[in-house]
């Protein structure tokens, strides 16, 4: 089955995502004005000239604070349950120095994603603080949190190789049929935590999102070549790296996604070769590097007869969402967006 589109005057219209029907519509959503105003921006308009001191005494306590009650700062290890492994500094050159005793650490989530009476009475539910940093660098407030994309690639390759890791933790489980690597970030992603971090999860059953994509690839086998030669055709195609590529996905779940996609590898996540999840990693750093410090949340789709890919989704454009249709911005290739 072809990917099914409209074009007008070669101009793209409307895309429908194959595994789900919702159709997306390129509109002039971008000539909307938002009515809204930030209440701290009226207050600042009409605040008097601070008190410079004054503000930066208070930003500096307001961060120490955030960070000593944040249970993934170093320092606060007692705050989480025991820890399963680390990665320190030394182990990742790539990542720079760290005065904190670990670059990467890795435990059970306090509160199992899936019960554990669905996994043999075990959480099989993990987290993995990303960075020992809870902010940017020179942070100017409590919203200057450290994000993925700041990372350099080679540390999110550390931190997917530690994934694969309790992936393969996950199914020494019997009662584990299915593992899953999630990331949110900001809390209009969802995100309970705001250090940034990764989720593994095992299930008993199949995700699915992902069960779905297999159905319809079983039905439909040149699909995602189908899909790869459409993006291209159309611009949207990014960079390809190795056996990997990255591309703006006009059928994303939210109106701004991308996906990385392994067309040729069809196993499990946890069993990729070191060489392509170098690739793997380098491209999904790609797609974080160009939505930055937004929400955004990424999930990596594995399974029996679907290629290995990662959806990466901003939630940062609500864009209108009525009667199973998204609508994106009409300017989007043309830095518009």
């Amino acid at each position: 089955m072809p990917i099914e589109y409209r074009t007008d005057a070669g101009r793209l219209v409307w895309v429908r995502n194959p595994f789900t029907g919702v159709v997306t519509y390129f509109t002039h959503v971008h000539r909307k004005r938002n009515g809204f105003v930030k209440r701290q921006q009226e207050v600042a308009l009409r605040a008097e000239g601070p008190d410079r001191r004054a503000l930066e005494e208070q930003l500096r306590r307001e961060l120490e604070d955030a960070e000593r009650e944040c249970p993934f700062c170093p320092g606060n290890e007692h705050m989480t349950t025991e820890e399963i492994f680390r990665l320190t500094p030394p182990e990742v050159p790539a990542a720079g120095p760290r005065r904190a005793p670990w670059l990467v650490r890795v435990f059970s989530n306090l509160i199992p994603r899936i019960p554990e009476c669905c996994t043999g009475d075990r959480n099989e539910s993990y987290v993995i603080v990303e960075d020992p940093r809870h902010f940017a660098d020179d942070a100017a407030g409590n919203e200057d949190l450290l994000y993925t994309a700041l990372l350099p690639a080679e540390q999110l390759q550390a931190i997917l190789a530690a994934a694969q890791r309790i992936g393969r933790r996950a199914y020494e489980n019997p009662a584990v049929r299915a593992v899953l690597v999630r990331k949110n970030q900001g809390r209009h992603s969802g995100a309970s935590q705001p250090h940034v971090h990764t989720q593994v999860i095992g299930s008993d059953i199949a995700f699915a999102p992902i069960a779905r994509e297999a159905e319809v690839t079983a039905t439909e086998p040149d699909l995602w070549q189908e899909g790869i030669a459409f993006v291209e055709r159309e611009g949207f195609l990014l960079q390809r790296r190795g056996e990997a590529l990255v591309y703006f996905c006009p059928w994303g779940t939210f109106p701004r996604s991308y996906e990385v996609v392994m067309p040729a590898y069809r196993g499990r996540f946890c069993d990729l070769p070191e060489k392509a999840l170098a690739d793997f990693a380098f491209l999904l750093h790609e797609a974080l590097r160009i939505l930055g410090p937004i929400p955004i949340d990424y999930e990596i789709h594995d399974g029996e007869g679907v290629p290995l890919h990662a959806h990466v989704n901003a939630r940062h454009f609500p864009y209108s969402n009525i009667g199973g249709t998204l609508n994106l911005p009409s300017t989007l290739l043309r830095g518009g967006a």
